[in-house]
């Protein structure tokens, strides 16, 4: 026989089951009508609209398709999007647009509210000519951005300057802090950018490659007058490149280096980029390694495989040397000019080069002067000109002439022989061996 109190006991437990049950029941209920209410109701596309400009400076024109989701949170989905950010700094193209709604004002039909932003598989252009408002466009954004799976192309003139694929960007902010994160693939090589902006006027970008082992540095400064100063920091492999920058109508370098295996030098100078890119730099070199320098050179730019031959058209300036030799070479629209060249221990070589071809029917025509004494009060004056061919490894001499006289083309042709015998030896690397000159010279008298 069950007691009265057991009874009362199991009555009690059941009822405070069921109101468990029936409080579960009610807030699954009251939860599914609330998150789905704004998929049955109207809200205001004008005002969607409005907050994207407000928060996160996106254009965007029409809204024919607005999908609501409730899972994983909230949110809205506009597919096959196209707009801008900033003032046409991006322009993004068959995007899926996806707005994380704001949980506790998700009933307010007025006004869209939301607290980040996620832009999916979408078609980036950025316009390099605007790359200068970039910092602006992340600095006025108030919302999280984030993009997945996006190709950002980065076009000048029309013409595609460099193309990431599968990228994931995040654009946040704490307090005046702001940063963007950018993480993809450049030609099949991972790549990672990291754009912070520590105060209004104080910026920090970081690039690296891992798997090609280059890293990036530079920080930069706005000035009151609009001037940008700051420091360049690059490392590719073993080779350092580093230089503080003035940002005015040009760009002026100061303090910089480079040092690898092959050059250590000072540099300084001037960069013109508007309306035509251009450089005058002077570099105080303290270790040069030519025979090195110069195979790469016929490698990258004088084989029949060169890849290189349309950076040259882009490079245009003019490069002064001091300490080791001397010298200046000019490039101009892929011409290029070797000018008033000393070099030697004592700088007793003086040559003019002009390379008018590349690839592997290039030619480098050249003019070459050395004083030589050969007893102990005489000497002779020897000029040559004539023609180097890096993919053959042979040097054609056109004139041979002595204390201004000029030799015939049968003893033109026989000093030619010994040269290539004596100093060339199968590799063009060598005419950067004094010892080897020297003793060429010589041997002819």
């Amino acid at each position: 026989m069950i007691s009265t109190k057991k009874l009362n006991f199991n009555l009690k437990k059941n009822m405070k089951l069921k109101s468990i049950l029936y409080l579960f029941f009610f807030l699954l209920f009251s939860s599914i009508i609330y998150f789905s209410t704004p998929k049955l109701l109207t809200f205001s596309t004008d005002s969607l609209k409005k907050n994207l400009i407000n928060n996160n400076n996106i254009y965007i024109n029409n809204i024919s398709e607005i999908d609501y989701k409730i899972f994983p949170t909230p949110r809205l989905i506009i597919p096959n999007s196209n707009f801008t950010i900033g003032e046409g700094i991006f322009e993004v193209n068959n995007s899926e647009l996806e707005i994380i709604l704001n949980i506790s004002k998700i009933l307010n039909f007025k006004e869209v509210n939301y607290k980040k932003l996620l832009i999916n598989r979408g078609s980036l252009k950025i316009n390099l000519n605007n790359i200068n408002k970039l910092l602006t466009t992340i600095n006025s954004s108030s919302k999280k951005l984030i993009l997945k799976k996006n190709n950002i192309i980065f076009f000048q003139k029309n013409k595609v300057f460099l193309e990431i694929s599968d990228a994931l960007i995040k654009v946040s902010q704490l307090k005046e802090k702001k940063e963007m994160t950018l993480n993809g693939s450049f030609l099949n090589n991972k790549i990672f950018i990291h754009l912070k902006s520590i105060s209004r006027n104080t910026n920090n970008l970081i690039v690296k490659m891992p798997e090609l082992d280059i890293a990036t540095r530079v920080f930069f400064k706005k000035n009151n007058s609009g001037n940008i100063n700051g420091l360049f920091n690059l490392e590719i492999f073993n080779n350092f490149l580093k230089f503080n920058f003035i940002k005015k109508d040009n760009i002026k370098l100061t303090e910089g280096f480079i040092r690898s295996e092959l050059v250590n030098t000072a540099l300084e100078g001037e960069v013109t980029i508007k309306p035509n890119f251009f450089s005058i730099l002077d570099f105080n070199l303290s270790v040069v390694d030519m025979k090195k320098i110069f195979p790469l050179i016929e490698k990258n730019y004088f084989s029949d495989i060169a890849d290189n031959l349309p950076l040259i058209k882009k490079i245009n300036g003019i490069f002064n040397f001091e300490s080791k030799f001397e010298g200046k070479i000019t490039i101009k629209n892929g011409d290029v000019l070797f000018e008033d060249f000393k070099v030697g221990k004592n700088k007793s070589f003086f040559f003019d080069a002009q390379i008018f071809e590349f690839g592997k029917r290039g030619k480098i025509k050249f003019s070459l002067i050395k004083t030589i004494n050969y007893k102990k009060d005489l000497s002779k004056k020897i000029k040559i000109k004539g023609l180097l061919i890096p993919s053959s490894k042979k040097v054609i001499f056109e004139n041979f002439l002595l204390d201004e006289r000029k030799l015939s083309v049968k003893k033109t042709k026989e000093y030619e022989s010994k040269f290539q015998d004596k100093v060339i030896k199968g590799s063009l690397a060598n005419i950067f061996s004094e010892e080897k000159l020297n003793k060429y010279f010589i041997s002819l008298f």
